[in-house]
């Protein structure tokens, strides 16, 4: 009879604990597959161009970017949030912009997402800078 209890009471804690993990261990968005790069004249930027796919609920962690970014959802939501900003939820047919050196996040809806982005940058130099929240 006390193991029947000790159970009853252990239970729910132990589900707490796999409700956390799952939590903590959202997918990562996969890495953002680079269509085209053009230069930009008179500059030592290029303008690039890619498609990044986010799995259901996968975010690409805190990170900046170098320079300026122009993204469109084409399939889904995201949930854009920045530093200093309120959170936006941006879906499928709509976008957004970040500029450079602004610290975010983006995680995808329920459904997963699909983004085509553009940006410029320094070729050579790194792009999205991760940082730690």
């Amino acid at each position: 009879m006390k193991s029947a209890r000790c159970l009853l009471l252990l239970l729910p804690a132990l589900m707490c604990v796999q409700a956390v993990k799952a939590a903590d261990s959202a997918p990562a968005a996969k890495d953002t597959v680079v269509l085209q790069r053009v230069p930009v004249p008179g500059t030592d930027r290029e303008m690039g161009m890619g498609i990044a796919e986010f799995p259901p609920n996968a975010s690409k962690p805190w990170h900046k970017a170098t320079g300026p970014e122009v993204a469109y959802v084409l399939e889904g939501e995201v949930t854009v949030q920045a530093d200093g900003q309120p959170t936006q939820v941006v879906r499928a047919g709509e976008s957004y912009r970040m500029p450079a050196g602004v610290v975010h996040v983006t995680t995808a809806g329920p459904k997963g997402a699909k983004v085509i982005a553009t940006w410029a940058w320094v070729p050579g130099k790194p792009f999205n800078i991760r940082v730690s929240k």
